[in-house]
């Protein structure tokens, strides 16, 4: 019985890329650098190696991220390679170096909490609603990956200071540009928007750092509920410039009486 080609193809490539990664470790070892085709010698094993190179790489990310999962922020190279059951020389072949896979780990890390974040305001429409949503998305992540956000923003290398703020940013767009829609919606000019935006998320940011170490003095809901209140008492008195009057009073719950 004939495997499909697919298959074949599929199962060829990876033992391609295994021995391409065992000449390039054996040659490095060696100081030799392995053979490489002649100059403008083109088929389809570059595009497939390619393909299995972007794999492999990925792989090595979500190895990572479980090894930081597993050994916190602070984890090291022979913890990454452990669980990725391979060596640190064959990491760095896909790898320029640790500061690349590091860089990698984060812009993934900031997908994630961009992607969420994006998922949760879809078809909301309701000014409060939305804010609500965007907060409880970003806070999940938080909950649900600590170490992984203790990475992100811990900057262990200083590359990965862009792409922090490269995600930061994204998300300070998207609250500026809905927060100009409604500006725009109720005859306010929507230059206020920006600094708005911008200011939310440093204030999520800055709050989200203190519960990730302090989580056993306030729920997840709660602190989404404490902070969406905050954010909504600004909101309602600018809705009410426009005319549009709206409750901007917190849940009695979070301010109890003494």
């Amino acid at each position: 019985m004939k495997r499909p080609v697919a298959r074949t193809t599929a199962a060829v490539t990876e033992v391609v890329g295994a021995v391409h990664e065992a000449i390039e470790e054996i040659s490095a070892s060696a100081g030799r650098r392995p053979h490489k085709p002649a100059k403008g010698h083109k088929d389809g094993r570059s595009a497939r190696w390619a393909e299995h190179r972007a794999a492999r790489r990925a792989e090595l990310i979500e190895a990572a991220m479980a090894a930081i999962r597993e050994h916190g922020p602070t984890v090291g190279m022979d913890q990454i390679a452990r669980a990725a059951k391979t060596s640190k020389p064959v990491i760095y072949r896909y790898f320029t170096d640790k500061a690349d896979l590091y860089r990698a780990i984060v812009a993934q890390t900031a997908g994630t909490l961009l992607q969420r974040i994006v998922a949760a305001l879809d078809g909301v429409s309701d000014p409060h609603d939305e804010m609500a949503a965007g907060v409880q998305a970003f806070l999940s992540m938080l909950d649900e990956d600590p170490d992984l956000y203790r990475f992100a923003v811990s900057h262990p290398v200083d590359d990965s200071d862009d792409v922090v703020r490269d995600y930061q940013s994204t998300i300070a767009e998207i609250i500026t540009q809905r927060l100009r829609g409604h500006l725009t919606a109720h005859g306010r000019d929507p230059a206020a928007a920006r600094p708005w935006g911008i200011a939310t998320v440093g204030f999520l940011r800055a709050a989200g750092d203190w519960w990730i170490d302090h989580r056993e003095d306030m729920s997840r809901e709660q602190l989404g509920d404490y902070l969406t209140a905050l954010l909504w008492g600004g909101a309602a008195g600018v809705y009410a410039m426009g005319g549009v009057e709206l409750d901007n009073r917190p849940p009695e719950y979070l301010f109890p009486k003494l």
